[in-house]
């Protein structure tokens, strides 16, 4: 009883004073991460010209992609337990620099090895940012605006997502493939600035009633107190990025060589991407919050099978932009909601600690999606193959989560604390 009262107190304490200010941090990292992720799009529309033009194979294209998230496979969790630590706002920092001087590489990289260095370079110092970004929102907020909270993250990251790549097709268009990069440079070290002046360090209370122990418990410990749904999260998030990854390698290097796509042309198309999930995310943010979070998941990761199908029948842009906009609502109900759910399952004190497990998850499935993808695109020439695995990979990721994931999170004493005697 007593250990009840005391963890009752504590989550009556957070839902008083975090929810109220923590929401305001919130929209500023997000307006932060729409800065990011201007200078992220700029180069979407840019990679597979550039791939071309160095005389290199889709293979290598796939390389450069999985480059980035294989480096942070092996530093996510890492940096997501030293945020923990060390606090959320010197991780941000520290990758906005590494950013800028990765992107600054690239803008006179000259064959496609550099290119996949400074790929590499640049997973490994960003690998603390969006495990560290999720816990910030984590620390904010409550089970109560969670999700809507990951929602205005989302539309922040995807706001950038679609101005970005606009702004990038036009100057890739008109004014060569080089200057985006350097425009990206500067947009990251313009978030770092705003980080800085903006984003304050969260606090990051112990339940009122008890005492916390000198270590945090083991990752796996925090697992394995919900190994099914944990597990099954992972599924999902693998599934969702893995069509990303097919996406990126595949289907645009098709859209390129096959169709004659122009790089103002795949702006556009990230631009539809974007808008979508931007309104998604907001309507199915709090709709998680309201409703819960296991279906959408579900329903999102058999609409996101169905917006690969429409890539894989598509001949012309008005179809793939077509799938674009499906690809965005399937995207908008599954991502905030995968990380609203893992921080529900997950104490105060290890939110960096399991986002930075659930990033490294992601990641491997970047690794797989752009190797694979650049594979059978060698192989046969067409992008069909590749889109048809992630189809299946994607029905595969809602099946689990309609058998595995809980509708309702029980709140609970978090391990690493036991009441005052």
């Amino acid at each position: 009883m007593e250990q009840t009262s005391g963890t009752d107190d504590f989550l009556e304490f957070r839902d008083t004073s975090v929810s109220e200010k923590g929401m305001r941090q919130v929209i500023t990292l997000a307006i932060s991460l729409t800065i990011l992720q201007i200078g992220f799009g700029i180069v979407t529309p840019i990679f597979p010209y550039y791939v071309v033009n160095l005389g290199a194979s889709a293979l290598d294209l796939g390389i450069l992609a999985a480059s980035f998230a294989l480096t942070r496979i092996v530093l996510a969790g890492p940096m997501g337990r030293l945020s923990d630590k060390t606090g959320r706002r010197p991780i941000l920092m520290f990758s906005m620099v590494g950013f800028a001087l990765a992107n600054v590489v690239y803008a006179f990289a000259q064959n496609i090895v550099v290119m996949i260095l400074a790929r590499t370079i640049e997973g490994a110092i960003s690998a603390g940012f969006y495990p560290s970004a999720n816990a910030y929102v984590s620390d904010m907020t409550t089970p109560k605006n969670r999700g809507t909270a990951m929602g205005y993250i989302s539309m922040g990251n995807m706001l950038g997502f679609v101005i970005g790549p606009t702004i990038g097709g036009i100057l890739a268009q008109f004014l060569g493939i080089r200057l985006p990069f350097i425009i990206a440079a500067i947009g990251s070290l313009v978030t770092f600035l705003a980080i800085v002046v903006f984003v304050k360090e969260p606090d990051r209370p112990t339940p009122e009633g008890t005492r916390a122990t000198a270590t945090r418990p083991p990752v796996i410990d925090i697992l394995r107190r919900n190994p099914k749904a944990y597990s099954t999260l992972g599924v999902a998030m693998f599934a969702n990025m893995f069509a990303l990854g097919i996406l990126e390698v595949a289907f645009t290097l098709e859209i390129v060589i096959i169709y004659g796509i122009s790089p103002l042309e795949i702006g556009i198309f990230f631009g539809v991407l974007g808008v979508i999930t931007i309104i998604g995310n907001i309507i199915f943010g709090k709709m998680s919050d309201k409703l819960g979070r296991k279906w959408l998941i579900v329903m999102g990761s058999f609409i996101g099978a169905l917006s690969l199908y429409l890539f894989m029948i598509a001949t012309d842009v008005v179809g793939f932009y077509l799938g674009g906009a499906v690809l965005g609502i399937a995207i908008s109900m599954r991502g905030p909601t995968i990380q609203a759910l893992t921080a529900d399952l997950t104490d105060v004190q290890s939110y960096g600690s399991i986002m930075g497990v659930m990033g490294a998850v992601s990641n491997s499935a970047y690794v797989v999606g752009p190797l694979l993808g650049g594979v059978l695109f060698d192989t046969t020439g067409n992008a069909a193959s590749s889109l048809a695995v992630a189809v299946v990979v994607s029905v595969a990721g809602g099946v689990t989560a309609a058998i595995g994931l809980p509708r309702t999170v029980q709140r609970h004493m978090p391990v690493e604390t036991q009441p005052l005697s």
